[in-house]
């Protein structure tokens, strides 16, 4: 073939692929995906098979550029990380270092999606660095709201904030309209889980504004997605609905796979959370199809996992929701999503409640506890309190599961514990004890009978008077419980009050013979309402005791075995008929949780003083 002939064949097969290129720009533009990687496959196909030129660098960028877009768009993940570092070599072949950059960004925003945060951080900031070399405001601003995103997913809420707000500051200041609702739209997701709404839809009204106007209707469906989520955590479940199916209906027509997953995800939630589990399951495996097919261990897995988990206890399949909550804890464990891990650790509480496997009960909740009081101690999330006070409050019903399963082993006692924890908090907050105490108090008066687990039922039932042997064996249950609780670390020191609670200020009592002040404060309230609850209960061996005989006998025949002043404190608690609903019945639980809120509330407004 001769030269002249070469060129113009040349020509001709340049033509070509740009061609190819247009017919897929084209099809994107007409939301045809599958199309337009059609036609980008068969460009380089073309170009490898015959062995073109390389016609001009710009070309092949926008060859690797285009694919590794429409990958993304398809939900292709890997194959359009694949195609973007088949470009950054083809960039360091051709020395091309300003393009470099933008590369960087590409691959930090899709390994986000995929969970390696790590590794998008390092891109990210590869970008951000090249940006402010270039002197480039819009790459700037993209690099530091994917870089908002990181610390975002990371749980470092503040850092996230300042990435935003930063971006926001360039975007405006260049006129970057687009890009400037599009932080606006990231900066409300952190306020939203900062539990600060009205900020939140602030951010998303303002974001949306901008999307209609520049007739933006994908990135409006985010932001209807974005206000959908603020709706949902106030509670509003009928107008987030609304949004969710308005921005799912976009989200299919405009074939935008990633947002098609992240209102599916929303929606399992919405459902879950109004018992509606048939449809909560429809939206979820349709989530977990498409990251399962995409293969992608990313925090939206963890979650979708997580809904799951919470779908099958709802139909009493323990152990599949303990797989499914196992899976998401290695999930989030492994990508250091934090938050996610509480929330399932908490789950896990509830599940092993259910299923009265209350030692691994504690040990979840010991785990979302340490973890939502380090997002508190760190400032990083405002509805932190609600989330600690969710928690305490399952630990309270562990604890009364615990109990109840201790008062099960005998019908005399029936409804004890939670008398004695109900007459032991009336008594604390009568002697003005500070709120932490209370609860303190509380937890052990549920628990302090634990270690009869350990005891023989033959002995805890037995009629008539126990002999010394047998007496001495039911002396060893507070150290039972103890062990029972070794490994566990609870949030109150319960301990000392299990194991002191049958020692008597005069030193006659057991285990360890302590008098006086050396018995801990809550184990000497724990003793009165203990004492005060078994005489006015009826025994295989006697009646129960009216509540003056009761305290007659306290007074007369046990008068070194209380603490003086709580002892006069209780009698005029009892004589001024507050706790007459509690004496001898089981009482509503209710009761507890009501005035353990109060006792956070009044701890908050102290601190906050």
């Amino acid at each position: 073939m001769s030269e002249t002939n070469y060129d113009i064949s040349s020509h001709k097969w340049a033509e070509t692929l740009h061609e190819f290129l247009e017919l897929a720009g084209k099809a994107v533009r007409d939301f045809n995906y599958e199309r337009a990687l059609s036609y980008l496959t068969t460009m380089e196909e073309v170009w490898e098979q015959k062995g073109l030129p390389t016609y001009s660098p710009e070309l092949r960028c926008d060859l690797y550029n285009e694919k590794g877009k429409v990958l993304a768009r398809l939900g292709r993940i890997p194959e359009a990380i694949a195609e973007y570092q088949k470009l950054l070599t083809f960039c360091q072949e051709q020395n091309l270092s300003d393009r470099k950059v933008e590369i960087f960004l590409e691959i930090g925003q899709l390994l986000i999606k995929t969970g390696e945060m790590d590794s998008a951080l390092g891109y990210i900031h590869r970008a951000l660095s090249g940006y402010r070399r270039l002197k480039n405001p819009m790459g700037l601003c993209r690099s530091l709201r994917n870089l908002g995103v990181i610390y975002f997913e990371l749980g470092e809420f503040d850092d996230a904030e300042a990435a935003c707000e930063e971006a926001i500051e360039i975007a405006q200041g260049e006129g970057l309209g687009l890009l400037y609702a599009d932080i606006y739209n990231n900066l409300g997701t952190v306020k939203n889980v900062r539990g600060d709404w009205k900020g939140a839809l602030e951010c998303y009204i303002r974001a949306q504004a901008v999307y209609d106007k520049e007739g933006e209707i994908r990135k409006s469906a985010y932001a209807l997605n974005n206000i959908g989520i603020t709706l949902l955590e106030q509670d509003r479940s009928d107008n987030a609905r609304e949004y969710f199916l308005s921005a799912l209906k976009t989200a299919a027509a405009v074939k935008d796979e990633s947002l098609c997953l992240i209102l599916n995800i929303n929606l399992t939630d919405l459902w879950t959370r109004t018992g509606d589990y048939a449809e909560a399951e429809k939206y979820n495996r349709s989530a977990l199809t498409y990251l399962e097919t995409n293969n992608l261990r990313n925090s939206q897995l963890a979650e979708a996992r997580k809904q799951a988990g919470k779908i099958a206890c709802s139909r009493g399949n323990y152990a599949a929701a303990l797989g499914h909550f196992d899976e998401a804890l290695k999930i989030s464990r492994n990508l250091g999503l934090q938050y996610i891990e509480a929330e399932i650790m908490f789950e896990r509480g509830n599940l092993y409640l259910t299923t009265e496997a209350h030692m691994e009960a504690l040990a979840s909740l010991e785990s979302a506890y340490r973890l939502y009081n380090q997002f508190k101690a760190a400032g990083r999330l405002k509805k932190t309190e609600g989330l600690i006070g969710s928690v305490e409050e399952l630990y309270l019903k562990v604890f009364e599961a615990m109990a109840d399963k201790v008062d099960r082993k005998d019908p005399y006692t029936k409804g004890h514990s939670d008398r004695v924890a109900n007459l032991s908090l009336c008594l604390a907050q009568n002697l003005g004890l500070p709120d932490p105490v209370i609860k303190t108090i509380v937890a052990g008066a549920l628990l302090h009978d634990l270690g009869k687990l350990d005891i023989p039922d033959e002995i805890l039932n037995k009629k008539g008077r126990l002999t010394k042997e047998e007496f001495d064996q039911v002396k060893n249950h507070p150290d039972y419980g103890v062990r029972l609780l070794a490994g566990i670390n609870l949030p109150w020191e319960v301990i000392p009050l299990i194991r002191h609670h049958h020692e008597h200020y005069d030193g006659t009592g057991y285990p360890s013979g302590l008098s006086g002040e050396l018995i801990p404060t809550g184990a000497r309230v724990v003793c009165v309402a203990d004492v005060f609850d078994a005489l006015t209960s009826e025994r295989p061996y006697r009646d129960a005791f009216s509540a003056d005989k009761a305290i007659q006998v306290m007074c007369e025949e046990m008068a070194g075995t209380f603490d003086p002043a709580i002892l006069d404190n209780f009698i005029a608690l009892i004589k001024s008929g507050r706790v007459d609903d509690i004496i001898n019945r089981h009482t509503d639980r209710d009761e507890m949780y009501k005035i353990w809120a109060q006792c956070r509330v009044k701890t908050e407004e102290a601190v906050a003083s």
